[in-house]
């Protein structure tokens, strides 16, 4: 039966125009130029989610033209899966007559073997290593900067101010993913590091709410009350479960690895989905709500030591990043617009992960009294 189908889909591919230029409604992307092109971008396509039926056909169809097209996406598909933006230590050679009293310099980061590696990546934004269908950095400038700068630096001492004091808190090095929090319930808890949660149990209620950070969570079955974690104005609810749940830069997210949760209005409590093991919710950057689906071995990897994020906003992941760099408060340029990065990171490097965001980006980081950092184009 299977056969059957592959060769209706090679006979019905025979009477259509060639893939990289027409298929039905789809197009390609431009710089799809060969079948080895097509791959990758089916490799990150496939990641992020389900197709939609246009691509469905389309990626159907390529699969049908030749055999090879499959032995070249499970290539793609590993390679994209294995792909991790690092970067290479630059050795420091030791004095033969040490100075007594003398501070060691700083170790210099090798930029341009940043980019290099990045680009063999196919990291860098319009270099030629760039994997088709990778989103662009470029966005139109906004204008105000200065003042947009100001607000958001008086806006982080008032929410520093009025946030509830928290109940757990996580160590801000990478040492805080190895503890395993044990609560009231029997529930586990693994926090990223710099993470804070308020915690709230009574005879009829468990309660979460993640001020800061990302959390995954092991809950102990109790039907008569579910455990509700919050993030922003929306609730993750579960009644026995397993699930990461974030708020890092305003940005919520809920990533579900096993059983179901139920995703709802924080206020109101209507639900708004039902996410059950490999589904994915988060809210965009103007609060809408987005779905989609994940390995669930990859849900919380820093547990292992690593974040593994796939088109994940800028500001987000560098507030991941941020507690471990401590005194550094950074700040988005918001006439940058929105940035997108795919990757894999180690939590042990943080000042490697952020040397790698800014050349990946052609981004600056320039430092301003008081420990603030802005993250701005070159």
């Amino acid at each position: 039966m299977r056969d059957a189908i592959r060769l209706l889909h090679i006979n019905l591919f025979d009477q259509l125009p060639d893939p990289a230029t027409a298929m039905t409604d789809f197009r390609y992307p431009d710089d799809c130029q060969s079948n080895e092109d097509i791959a990758d971008f089916w490799a990150i396509r496939l990641d992020n989610g389900d197709l939609e039926r246009r691509e469905q056909v389309a990626f159907e169809n390529w699969q049908a033209k030749d055999a090879n097209n499959v032995r070249l996406l499970m290539r793609a598909r590993q390679t994209w899966r294995s792909m991790e933006i690092a970067v290479a230590d630059e050795p420091v050679s030791a004095s033969k007559t040490p100075e007594p009293k003398k501070t060691p310099e700083p170790k210099e980061v090798d930029l341009e073997g940043i980019r290099a590696d990045l680009e063999r990546l196919g990291a860098l934004e319009g270099g030629q290593g760039r994997l088709p269908g990778m989103r662009s950095a470029k966005r139109r400038l906004r204008p105000k900067l200065a003042a947009a700068i100001a607000v958001m630096i008086i806006g982080l001492f008032v929410l520093g101010g009025l946030r509830p004091d928290p109940d757990l808190i996580a160590a801000s090095d990478a040492s805080a993913i190895a503890e395993i929090h044990q609560l009231a319930d029997g529930s586990q808890v693994w926090m990223e590091p710099g993470t804070r949660l308020a915690i709230d149990y009574s005879a009829s209620s468990r309660d979460i709410v993640v001020l800061d950070g990302g959390i995954y969570i092991q809950v102990a079955h109790d039907s008569t009350r579910p455990l509700r974690v919050r993030l922003n104005d929306i609730t993750a609810q579960a009644v026995g479960t397993a699930f990461g749940a974030s708020k890092w830069g305003g940005h919520a997210r809920v990533e579900v690895s096993e059983g179901v949760v139920d995703l709802r209005e924080s206020e109101g409590g209507l639900r708004l989905a039902q996410l059950s093991a490999g589904r994915a919710a988060w809210q965009g950057s103007k609060g809408d709500m987005r779905y989609g689906m994940r390995d669930t071995d990859r849900i919380a990897g820093w547990r292992n030591g690593r974040w593994m994020v796939n088109d994940m906003p800028l500001e987000e992941l560098i507030a991941r990043i941020s507690p471990l760099l401590p005194g550094q408060n950074f700040i988005i340029d918001p006439r940058m617009g929105e940035i997108s990065v795919t990757g894999n990171f180690d939590l042990g490097k943080p000042d490697s992960a952020m040397a790698a965001l800014m050349a990946a980006y052609d981004l600056e980081n320039r430092a301003y009294p008081g420990g603030f950092h802005l993250i701005s184009k070159k």
